[in-house]
């Protein structure tokens, strides 16, 4: 590569469709993407791969960017020893998901991003970390001695490289053992939830300690919990975390939406990335919170967190963005803090001292360079008595303020947007759409989820098979497990708020396509990737973390294809799969908090709700209602007949284990009827 004109000449990436690869593409460094001109001539010159892992709002990756890939004699030694790789984490999370796993056996430390992995030519790790300085120091190597050190071991030590490489993919291969033949009885949710409460932090909530990430699927269970054994405690906790949530800085107090996680245990300081699919699922949760109390404060934020994706995270054909990052203007959070000086700009010194109280904006600061991320210090009585108003006219004068505040933000630079539309996570939001715009009543979301759904039916569904990315016009990449999965959940989760039976077929169509791709009879196994020559190995995605692994989210459209009534081999399949997982889930909840769920209706069975000839009234009362397990259908569905029964007269029908209610037509009927069994 050359200068010319004193700007870098491009690199292979210019020609990639992900921002994140285009972001490198004027490195020094003599990036490949992954593929075969890469992994033939690391095989043809016997040299190893340097991989390169990351995603474009991260924060850590640009940094070990400017740092190492734009250094030139850091980029001179890799280029004289490796063929390096750079991977869009969000294009072939395979990959991620594979040598994230090798980097935490060969740390004993967790993974993250910037992952950097050394692979011999057959693709085999063997050395790895993720960021690293580029001089020694702190403790870490600086990664021009590890590039040094890591050549010099390649060179000079190959029996050794080779027998590292080989005890890494055998624990890979092992690292995910079935746990066949436990017990599962009616206390397991209350049990697992148990085990959960372990790591809740009782003094500020959600689990764990700094950094504290939302983590959705272990407040699901507790939630489930509650619903089945009526213990107050576990709603307190949801509530705990989901309030300190909704007050803290990890909420975008002005824009809606939420960062993706605190890096303090109070939630007050954000890592400052929107990610599509945590905005997602803590939409669920506030949808199902509301459900449970009724309290309009959750359905307030779910409402917020809808209009920001619709304002910032929606592409003009129908699909929603990817990411939006933690940097801009070279800072992290530059975009989202404020100083008291720019209060008074935006406000006036009079609506200035207010606000900053309300928001907690002081001279000290609570970030960087004196800066305040902003949360809801007081509540809106104190506000009131520090304006001397009632409480409608302070109501109105906060929303009037953080109107203007959001109008003086957007004069800034804002942060860089992913606009790549990824098969998976617009199934995780069009489903949040298609549930709140049920729950609420509100036909908008759910004409939203339509209109993403239809985007990726007509452009990434092709000739029968599902692609993963779509950008500019540009659809490509073969789709994984989860893409199938999510994509299929969301449209059985339309079809359940419009009753439009298009979505429940195409929800069939997308599981029949993704069982003849993925799943292995002969090991009862659900592949996460299509076989496929570049994966060193082919391994199940079973782990929920911070989104519902690949697995868990195909048994949940299998059961519930099963629950509607569909033929097939649905319920026997999720059964050889269950009967294999069952006792790793019950031991290691945090790790399966989707899976929770999914064995419970595996083991209790759904909650089928039949409705015949309603004018929407009844099938409203459903959607408004927690119901876990559930699966509504109308009277188009073949329901009736699985369940043995034909329907007699108009009306909602609640079957649970077979035995279905006489036709119900009263409302508050109908409620009770629905709690908890």
């Amino acid at each position: 590569m050359s200068k010319k004109g004193g700007v870098l000449a491009a690199n292979r990436l210019s020609e990639e469709l992900s921002p994140y690869l285009q972001q490198h593409a004027h490195n020094p460094v003599d990036w490949y993407p992954w593929g075969d001109e890469a992994l033939d001539r690391a095989r043809e010159e016997d040299r190893p791969i340097l991989l390169s892992i990351g995603y474009s709002a991260c924060h850590w990756c640009h940094v070990m960017e400017r740092e190492s890939f734009d250094d030139p004699a850091i980029a001179a030694q890799m280029n004289a020893a490796f063929v390096n790789i750079k991977v869009d984490r969000e294009e072939r999370p395979d990959l991620d998901k594979i040598y994230q796993d090798a980097v935490q056996l060969m740390t004993r430390r967790s993974g993250g991003w910037p992952l950097t992995v050394f692979l011999t030519p057959s693709l085999e790790p063997f050395y790895g970390g993720t960021y690293f300085p580029p001089a020694d120091r702190h403790g870490l190597p600086g990664f021009g001695t590890v590039i040094e050190n890591v050549a010099r071991a390649y060179r000079e030590q190959g029996d050794e490289v080779a027998r590292v490489a080989g005890d890494v993919i055998e624990a890979l291969t092992t690292l995910d053992p079935d746990r066949p033949g436990a017990e599962i009885d009616e206390g397991f949710v209350v049990a697992s939830a148990r085990k959960l409460a372990l790591r809740f932090d009782d003094r500020y909530g959600g689990f764990g300690d700094a950094p504290k990430f939302p983590n959705t699927l272990g407040l699901d269970v507790m939630l489930r919990a509650f619903w089945q054994g009526g213990d107050e405690a576990w709603l307190s906790r949801v509530q705990q975390a989901i309030d300190a949530m909704i007050d803290g800085g990890i909420h975008d107090q002005l824009g809606g939406g939420f960062h993706r996680y605190s890096t303090d245990a109070r939630w007050h300081v954000p890592h400052f990335e929107k990610m599509l699919y945590d905005n997602a699922l803590i939409a669920r949760t506030l949808v199902d919170l509301w459900r449970v109390t009724g309290d309009e404060r959750y359905q307030q934020a779910c409402s917020s967190l809808l209009s920001y994706v619709e304002r910032e995270m929606s592409a003009p054909e129908g699909g929603f963005y990817a990411t939006q990052d933690a940097d801009s203007e070279g800072r992290e959070g530059a975009f989202f803090v404020w100083t008291p000086e720019e209060f008074e700009a935006a406000l006036g010194p009079d609506d200035a001292v207010a606000a900053r109280r309300y928001f907690g904006v002081d001279e000290e600061g609570n970030f960087e360079g004196g800066t305040s991320v902003l949360r809801r210090t007081r509540n809106m009585a104190a506000l009131s008595k520090d304006r001397g108003t009632d409480l409608q006219s302070t109501v109105e004068w906060l929303e009037e303020t953080k109107e203007k505040l959001l109008q003086f933000r957007y004069l800034r630079p804002k942060p860089f947007r992913d606009e790549k539309i990824i098969a998976s996570w617009n199934g995780l939001m069009a489903g949040a759409f298609a549930e709140a715009g049920g729950a609420f009543g509100e036909p908008r979301w759910v004409a939203r989820a339509e209109r993403a759904l239809a985007f990726i039916r007509d452009a990434l569904w092709h000739e029968g098979s599902l692609r993963r990315v779509s950008k500019g016009g540009v659809h490509q990449g073969r789709a994984f497990l989860v893409d199938y999965a999510d994509v299929a959940n969301a449209s059985l989760d339309l079809y359940e708020a419009s009753f439009d039976e298009r979505w429940a077929s195409f929800a069939r169509v997308l599981v029949d396509a993704a069982l003849r791709e993925f799943w292995d009879d002969a090991n009862a196994a659900l592949y996460f990737a299509p076989a496929s020559s570049d994966l060193v190995f082919r391994k199940e995605d079973n782990f929920d973390g911070e989104v519902p692994s690949a697995s868990s989210s195909m048994l949940r459209a299998l059961l519930r294809l099963d629950a509607s009534g569909v033929e097939g081999p649905y319920r026997s399949i999720a059964d050889r799969v269950l009967s294999r997982r069952s006792s790793a889930v019950a031991d290691n909840p945090a790790a399966y908090g989707q899976w929770i769920g999914v064995v419970d209706e595996w083991m209790r069975g759904p909650t089928n709700i039949l409705v015949v000839e309603d004018g929407d009234t009844l099938a409203s009362t459903v959607r408004r209602s927690f119901v876990p397990n559930r699966m509504l259908t109308c009277t188009a569905s073949g329901l009736h007949q699985v369940l043995g029964e034909v329907p007699t007269g108009p009306g909602a029908y609640v079957c649970r284990d077979r035995i279905c209610t006489p036709p119900i037509t009263d409302p508050e009927v109908l409620r009770r009827a629905l709690r908890r069994d």
